[in-house]
């Protein structure tokens, strides 16, 4: 918290009429507005400079400003600009510049913020911590893609990873809804009821409305269909009355404009009008990096219980770092602050913080792999994020093309879920066996649900119950790519199991699930979505953040061609990177003739063609991870070719793998996309040597013995030795590694059905010695006496045979 702050603010109070008796500060202040509204200039500090110095000179200050520099001793000095003057108000003095200490603005040394006149402090009591921030942002579908799509996600993202410490240490609590509807900020204000307000978007200051009609400023929220709704300055105001907010920051263009003859017009004006205690806008309009760099800042900084405008100060002084290419963008001196009372706190900071735990994906994801950043779909997550939380939408199927992105929306729409607090348990069929996943299930019960589930006869009706039971209204399962186990005729799913778990969640709509697949369920009786393209302006966004080189003049057609489909854009750079305008054109109007698979066909031959010959073997070896694995994996499988980094290197960088995060175990993984293995095998391109197999299984063991001694690595190894047909290893593993873990949350039948039969054949006399003990033992946990004595008396006929004095021993202390 600040603790450095002079008590007494240095009040500024222009001389009314300021502005009559020097105009040609107006006429400076207009030609830099110009500037601003150009957007096509870079401003410079000088141009900034030339202006703030004017505004100095004509206030005539310096000995005042000096004497008040001397009593703050080094202590930071709150200056308060004071007038109730329009014109005055309309000036840049966030430019302020001062011959010794530079832009007053952004020096440390002072905080700068504005006000009309001085009012008594109003007496209220304030809440008590934690500090809770609304990041509303809209997102209008109908903006125009090129020039007015925000970079939201960017923005999101930055401000969550300020906040995380103070959010995992309780100080502060954080919403970010992803429906920019008026409605939805009513519902928040009352239901969140946020200390800090962030509204993030499109606005404007409207200078010649209608006749009759005073200025106005606003902002465009999204209306029901996610297209424009603009909303006017004294609609938003009326809206934050008597909310409770205490500080509005207005990220956008424009909004905290107001005329030059009349303070009452526009945005930042009429909610300080209000009450709100501070409120922070931009004068002029805000390029998109620049207003995330402020966002950022400032939340770091009144997260940590600094004052708004020491916050605001230092939010200031980062924008002045220069960009990538050394430019300062002129944009700090843009958030000018209405406050009548700049030393007001926003909450009572006197207060227990309880620390909450940090909610990884990976906690819920572990066989799915989702993008870095979800970016786009707002429509969608409009129409079902909320109604999936309320509960109004229970079951929701989301169908779609390869490469559409059912994956990520249904993965954000789920993770959203478990950051609230919900149980996720989260499936990828096409990775993962429904046996193996459903033991998560069973681990995830409290030691007494898991007695009444080995004692139940129908064992899926009855886990199913449970696990409703123990999680109450707060249960969601994610079932992704279940076009896998979906026969292509019928289209049931094929795994009896899973067919009747999917059966139990549709009749009994007691929890939650989101189901991805290529396909329609029959007789699905939840909400169905099939996914749409991607809109123009997420394509766009897209392009940008994965750094796909495709020209201006050329995307829109690719768009078009490829319906939108975002990982066809990754294989249409790839495919094309090579190709000179001439062949780029004919391969796109190739494209246009066909459906997207077989679109994704094409542009996958195109890339591959275009791969070395020992990049091919490699790909071809790379289906013998039938999960994602580390970087060290992948090249395993290119000991014998040269230079097998650089190899992996050209694979990846034509997005023929998909790569993901996994926190857990803090690395990126990769795998290869569906669509990828399916041309794969389609064009006889894998090798199926099952040489690659093992190799793939002695990663796996080495993971499993070095790094994850976890039960889900165990049974993804123990899948490797089956599949590379090293039957003993896998029979050793099994006793080592999976009947302990099983045993122990109660998984006998599991165990007994499917793990131990295999490995009591196993031909090594010791392991199925062993085999069959266990098999005893189970028995005698579930209380079949007789058949538990039966095993036993085989375990020990084999120990005494191969002179086996500990299995001896242990099978006799069993009996």
């Amino acid at each position: 918290m600040s603790n450095a702050m002079h008590p007494t603010p240095f009040v500024i109070k222009p001389l009314a009429d300021l502005v009559k008796q020097l105009p040609a500060l107006r006429h400076q202040a207009l030609k830099l507005a110009q500037l601003y509204a150009d957007g096509s200039v870079l401003l410079t500090d000088e141009t900034l400079q030339s202006m703030g110095a004017a505004l100095w000179q004509a206030l005539n200050i310096d000995a005042e400003f000096n004497a008040a520099c001397q009593q703050a001793n080094g202590q930071i000095l709150p200056i308060i600009v004071e007038s109730d003057g329009a014109e005055i108000q309309a000036l840049p003095w966030e430019t302020l510049y001062h011959p010794v200490y530079g832009f007053i603005g952004s020096n440390l040394a002072f905080t700068l913020t504005r006000r009309t006149i001085e009012t008594e402090p109003t007496q209220q009591e304030l809440d008590k911590g934690p500090l809770r921030i609304l990041l509303f942002t809209s997102l209008p579908e109908d903006l125009d893609a090129e020039h007015e799509r925000l970079n939201v996600e960017e923005e999101q993202a930055q401000i969550q990873e300020a906040l995380l410490p103070w959010l995992l240490k309780g100080t502060v609590q954080l919403e970010i809804p992803n429906d920019g509807r008026l409605s939805i900020l009513q519902e928040l204000l009352r239901d969140f009821k946020p200390h800090v307000l962030f509204l993030s978007g499109h606005g404007r200051f409207v200078h010649q409305p209608h006749a009759d009609e005073a200025p106005y400023g606003e902002f465009l929220f999204e209306d029901e269909a996610g297209n424009k709704h603009p909303v006017r300055d004294q609609e938003i105001a009326q809206v934050l009355f008597g909310s409770g907010v205490q500080a509005v920051i207005l990220s956008a263009c424009e909004s905290s404009k107001a005329a030059s003859v009349d303070l009452s017009g526009g945005l930042a004006q009429q909610i300080s009008a209000q009450g709100i205690t501070h409120v922070i806008g931009m004068r002029e309009s805000l390029l998109d990096k620049a207003g995330i760099l402020f966002a950022r800042e400032l939340c770091d900084a009144l997260a940590s219980g600094q004052r708004l405008d020491v916050a605001l100060q230092r939010a200031r002084s980062i924008m002045q770092t220069p960009d990538g290419n050394g430019h300062n963008l002129g944009q700090w001196c843009l958030p000018m602050a209405l406050s009548p009372h700049p030393e007001a706190a926003l909450i009572d900071w006197d207060f227990e913080a309880a620390a909450v735990e940090e909610r990884k994906p990976s906690e819920f994801f572990n066989s799915i792999l989702l993008p870095p950043r979800f970016i786009g779909r707002r429509m969608e997550l409009r129409q079902y994020a909320r109604s999936l939380q309320s509960g109004e939408t229970r079951l929701l199927l989301i169908t779609g093309a390869g490469g559409q992105g059912k994956t990520s929306l249904a993965g954000k729409l789920a993770h959203d879920m478990a950051t609230r607090g919900f149980k996720v348990f989260a499936w990828n069929a096409q990775s993962v066996a429904w046996r193996d996943f459903a033991m998560e299930f069973v681990q995830a019960l409290e030691e007494p649900r898991r007695e009444r589930y080995e004692r139940a006869e129908n064992k899926t009706q009855e886990l199913f119950d449970l696990l409703i039971e123990q999680f109450n209204d707060r249960l969601l399962f994610f079932f992704d790519n279940l076009e896998t186990l979906q026969d292509a005729d019928t289209l049931q799913t094929t795994d009896e199991d899973a067919r009747l778990f999917l059966g139990y969640l549709q009749d009994e709509g007691r929890a939650r699930c989101i189901v991805t697949s290529r396909w329609q369920i029959p007789d699905w009786k939840g909400a169905r979505l099939p996914l749409a393209r991607a809109n123009y302006g997420d394509f766009l966004q897209v392009a940008v953040y994965r750094k796909v080189q495709i020209g201006r003049e050329q995307i829109r057609r690719v768009y078009e061609t490829l319906g939108g489909n975002l990982r066809g854009l990754e294989f249409f750079a790839a495919a094309t990177r090579a190709m000179d305008v001439k062949d780029e054109d004919a391969f796109l109007a190739a494209l246009q003739q066909t459906e997207f698979n077989l679109q994704a066909n094409m542009m996958i031959a195109e890339i591959y063609r275009h791969l070395s010959a020992d990049a091919q073997k490699l790909l071809a070896r790379l289906p013998a991870y039938r999960e994602p694995v580390p970087r060290e994996g992948l090249l395993k499988l290119g000991v014998d070719l040269p230079d097998a980094n650089a190899l992996l290197e050209q694979i990846i960088a034509v997005s023929l793998l998909e790569a993901s995060y996994e926190r857990r175990w803090q690395v990126v993984e990769y795998q290869c996309s569906s669509l990828v293995t399916d041309w794969l095998q389609g064009n006889q391109k894998i090798d199926n040597n099952k040489k690659w197999l093992s190799v793939a299984a002695d990663y796996h063991l080495d993971l499993l013995k070095t790094k994850r001694s976890a039960l889900a690595q165990a049974i993804t190894t123990h899948h490797a030795l089956r599949r590379a047909e090293r039957h003993d290893e896998a029979n050793r593993l099994t006793l080592d590694y999976i009947v302990g873990p099983l045993t122990h949350v109660g998984y006998y039948a599991e165990l007994l059905a499917r793990w131990l039969p295999e490995t009591r054949n196993s031909p090594d006399r010791k392991t199925q010695a062993e085999a069959i003990g266990q098999t005893g033992k189970l028995h005698i946990h579930i209380g079949d006496y007789e058949t538990a004595l039966t095993y036993l008396k085989q375990s020990l006929d084999i120990c005494r045979q191969i002179g086996d004095k500990a299995g001896e021993g242990t099978t006799l202390n069993n009996i």
